[in-house]
């Protein structure tokens, strides 16, 4: 991978990370907003369930946060775009799309194959 690509995927990265962010903060304040709306008993059901909505979105945006920060880092020590399990170059087309892949896209689909079979009951 030349150092043109190293800067593009590096750009691609910062600007997901920035997104995230914006997400983040629109979350707090649309959150902030609800808290502070004075709403009858039908409308807390309601709430509870968005609650458990940012919850959720939080916690994805949180880890594609640590997913990006450990491929800046990764730049950084000079081993970006290396998978984690085989230890083979990532294809620049991958990190294209999944600038903060960790794996190879033979190994992330290794990795879901196995996480998709059913345990075996004793």
């Amino acid at each position: 991978m030349g150092e043109k690509d190293l800067i593009h995927l590096k750009q691609l990265l910062l600007k997901k990370r920035r997104e995230i962010f914006d997400r983040l903060r629109g979350l707090e304040s649309d959150w902030q907003a609800l808290s502070e709306r004075d709403i009858e008993r039908e409308e807390e059901a309601q709430k509870m369930d968005l609650a458990s909505l940012f919850d959720q979105l939080e916690e994805l945006d949180r880890q594609e946060l640590d997913d990006i920060e450990l491929a800046l880092t990764k730049i950084v020590n000079v081993t970006y775009g290396i998978c984690e399990k085989c230890r083979k170059p990532v294809t620049l087309e991958r990190l294209e799309v999944l600038p903060a892949t960790r794996f190879c896209r033979k190994c992330a689909f290794k990795m879901e194959e196995k996480q998709k079979k059913p345990a075996i009951l004793p």
